[in-house]
């Protein structure tokens, strides 16, 4: 913004200010013609030990009607030190700020739910890193982690499942929490096989906590089956009725050929991971499913869910603002001291009042 402008952040504070000025000028004008009058019609003579001059009344009558051929009250000093000095504390309240230059823009604020599959088979190492093998869960840690890091704007949640669904992270900013919480994860965590139609229903029923929020579900798993009480095209159809989309991203081998190597190595029944059911979750909830075989396909994968989930609402502007209103907050206290004083001086030099002696 290149040129000046004010704000009032409590506007309807000014309301005030037309209001206090029709009830001071009635209350001023009310005041100065009953002051001298309520002096010495209610004095008690006896009680005041004071004696009058019996033409005291006489002379109180002709002041009070030379006050009110005095003139308007506004061409009176007293009136308007004291109604500046309420309209300033008036003008403080209202809060004015100064408007600067425009903020940059903040970063778009998502809300992003990892469901983690922790069964059995996410020990399998049939991943590498720096030319050493390397499970897939140990290699899904690392780069939520490393997304962890990178977060600006977004919340984050995590839910661990297997058998069973567990919210190990509700929706958080917090980096430190997140990544402390993504490191205890583990295989057989919540259980030995997977039931991605209970995993979606525990996302789905934590989702419609956030009122208003732009939900993302990303569901990483190596799945064959999907075992629980709901299957999993059941779940994805109720996570579509609410228009969140379920991103799938498929990790380890899909060749059958490549598991039976690794049961050698690793023991145990591991089967290759089910493309079509984490394709259809994907598909019926408006998503897309990924495959990844190294960790430099999982991080742009990552990347491009991120891409296609921006937040297309323009942010509305944020602007610099430099307070103002401790400006009319001295003003009006130094001139309700200057008032006070000048009514002390002009105490003191006045005569006793209708010549009265003790």
């Amino acid at each position: 913004m290149s040129s000046v402008q004010y704000q009032f952040l409590s506007p309807h504070w000014l309301w005030l200010l037309p209001l206090f000025w029709l009830y001071y000028l009635w209350w001023y004008r009310q005041t100065l013609v009953t002051v001298h009058e309520d002096s010495i019609a209610d004095a008690d003579p006896a009680v005041a030990n004071y004696f009058y001059h019996p033409l005291v009344k006489t002379l109180l009558h002709e002041q009070k009607g030379q006050i009110k051929k005095q003139g308007p009250v506004w061409k009176k000093p007293d009136f308007w030190w004291s109604g500046s000095a309420i309209s300033a504390l008036i003008v403080a309240l209202a809060q004015p700020v100064l408007i600067g230059e425009r903020l940059p823009d903040p970063p778009p604020e998502r809300d992003i739910v990892f469901l983690v599959d922790t069964s059995t088979s996410m020990q399998l190492k049939d991943y590498s890193l720096d030319g050493k093998p390397i499970s897939r869960m140990d290699l899904l840690r690392n780069l939520l982690n490393q997304f962890a890091n990178e977060m600006k704007g977004e919340q984050l949640s995590v839910i661990v499942f297997a058998e069973q669904s567990f919210v190990l992270v509700p929706l958080s900013h917090d980096q430190y929490l997140i990544k402390q919480m993504l490191s205890r994860i583990s295989t057989t965590l919540a259980g030995r096989y997977t039931a991605v139609g209970d995993a979606l229903l525990l996302a789905l029923k934590e989702a419609q906590k956030q009122v208003g929020r732009h939900q993302t579900f990303i569901l990483f798993s190596d799945a064959d089956v999907s075992r629980g009480k709901v299957t999993s095209s059941a779940a994805a159809e109720l996570v579509a009725d609410k228009k969140i989309p379920v991103f799938t991203i498929a990790i380890g081998s899909s060749q059958q050929q490549n598991v039976q190597s690794q049961k050698k190595v690793q023991g145990g029944l591991y089967q290759a991971v089910n493309l079509p059911l984490l394709q259809e979750i994907a598909d019926m909830t408006g998503g897309k499913s990924y495959q990844v075989h190294d960790s430099k396909a999982m991080k742009q994968a990552l990347q491009s869910i991120l891409q296609q989930r921006q937040n297309l609402a323009e942010p509305e502007p944020q602007y610099k603002r430099e307070p103002l209103y401790f400006y009319p907050l001295a003003a009006g206290l130094i001139m309700i001291l200057l008032w006070q004083l000048r009514r002390l001086q002009h105490a003191d030099k006045s005569p006793n009042k209708w010549g009265g002696v003790r």
